[in-house]
């Protein structure tokens, strides 16, 4: 009988102990890093401000045709910014809409879509930048024109499968880095 109740006891102050809980996923502290820009030439006749902690890539391919394409890769955050830069023909209206047309095809999945008018008077650049919140594939979007010769389109994706909660500073940095590149695009 000391015995059972030697086990008994044992069985009891064991089993008094919480039971164990699953925790929640967690997700890594993202660190943005210090914002420094650097003036490089693309290659294709425009010359914009890049952040430091990005890498340019140029885009060679065959489908390209008049068009030059290039990416900024931001390998901090797992991310492209993909650009495309177009000399115009009088079709500017096309262009914009076409541009337009890709925000809004998000706008089944997108929380809300932010407009913000970027304008360089010195430069006579004008643009539209947009921000899609929500899990949508390019949180960033834009568009920016000399209104008569050039015009330059981008999207940010990122590498992964799009969680608007971990990304969010991530996307609030690079608000700012492509009004930059917008503002400082100059053409030959």
């Amino acid at each position: 009988m000391k015995i059972f109740n030697y086990i008994l006891i044992i069985s009891a102050l064991i089993s008094c102990t919480n039971p164990p809980v699953p925790k929640p996923k967690g997700y890594f502290r993202i660190e943005i890093p210090e914002r420094t820009y650097d003036e490089i030439d693309v290659g294709c006749g425009l010359a914009i401000e890049k952040p430091q902690y990005s890498i340019l890539e140029k885009v060679e391919s065959e489908q390209s045709g008049d068009a030059c394409w290039f990416n900024m890769n931001y390998p901090l955050f797992n991310a492209r910014l993909h650009c495309t830069s177009l000399e115009m023909n009088g079709d500017l209206v096309d262009l914009m809409n076409d541009a337009q047309d890709m925000v809004f095809s998000h706008e089944k999945k997108a929380n809300g879509i932010s407009r913000y008018r970027i304008l360089n008077e010195e430069k006579n650049l004008f643009g539209v930048m947009y921000h899609i919140g929500g899990p949508v594939a390019t949180p960033i979007q834009f568009f920016v024109t000399d209104s008569t010769d050039h015009f330059l389109r981008g999207s940010l994706y990122f590498n992964h499968t799009p969680n608007a909660d971990s990304t969010a500073p991530v996307v609030s940095a690079l608000l700012g880095d492509v009004e930059r590149l917008m503002k400082s695009a100059t053409w030959e």
